[in-house]
């Protein structure tokens, strides 16, 4: 049992008590704009995985029906550079799924550390994850938030995670993602399409957010910084970044 959650006592004991008799919750291990990651275990399977867990004011305004069709749409995602999805459901009132936990780091945590990435790594890493994206765009899926974050190291290899929940959260509608104060997206990696509040956001979108991503491996920075999230999304939108 975990000693600490960024979830509410109440809601993390009644997903916890929901969950038991399939997975043992053991440590938070991050938390982000959409939900808190646990590390867990598959007493089914005895494994290792990744418990991730919907913000409850989040999921209020994605619903159950509207969250778990999409999840069920990227666990179809059969990639060896996509995270695949192997559960989900709702426990304790809250939206979860489940996937591997990667024995690794984040890109974004490799570059805190080391700020920027020798060419050939950052290529390598860019055409893994462009390879991804090419599979999930043939079908039909757009993730919406490629970012450092997002992208997993474990072995050498680059892997994309959180398709599904982008586009659970970004079909629950403007007003609704308004009232929880959550935009889908990273500022430093948004198109000018998502800055703009586009509903024509397609497969664009996500490789101007991949070569952002490139960007910064490559430079040490995203291509555009600044005070505020206001500022950099006005960037992406009119301004032209530094070569």
């Amino acid at each position: 049992m975990t000693e600490t959650s960024s979830l509410p006592r109440e809601q993390f004991d009644a997903l916890e008590e929901t969950l038991r008799e399939h997975y043992a919750i053991e440590e938070e291990v991050g938390a982000g704009g959409m939900g808190v990651v646990f590390r867990a275990k598959d007493l089914r399977h005895d494994r290792t995985v990744a418990l991730k867990v919907l913000r409850p004011e989040l999921a209020l305004s994605v619903g159950n029906e509207r969250f778990l069709r999409e999840i069920r749409i990227e666990a179809g995602l059969n990639h060896p550079h996509i995270l695949p999805v192997y559960d989900s459901g709702e426990g304790g009132g809250l939206l979860y799924c489940v996937m591997p936990f990667v024995e690794g780091e984040s890109l974004s945590d490799r570059l805190k550390r080391e700020k920027q990435l020798p060419c050939n790594e950052a290529l390598r890493i860019c055409r893994e994850i462009a390879d991804a994206l090419q599979f999930a765009h043939a079908h039909d899926v757009i993730h919406r938030d490629v970012k450092p974050g997002n992208i997993l190291l474990e072995s050498g290899h680059a892997i994309l995670a959180d398709f599904g929940l982008a586009k659970a959260v970004s079909v629950a509608g403007d007003e609704a993602l308004t009232r929880t104060g959550f935009a889908v997206g990273t500022p430093a990696y948004s198109s000018p399409e998502q800055a703009a509040a586009d509903d024509g956001v397609d497969v664009r979108s996500d490789l101007y957010s991949l070569g952002c991503v490139l960007y910064e491996m490559l430079a040490g920075q995203p291509p555009f910084v600044g005070p505020s999230s206001d500022s950099v999304v006005r960037q992406h939108m009119t301004a032209q970044a530094t070569s």
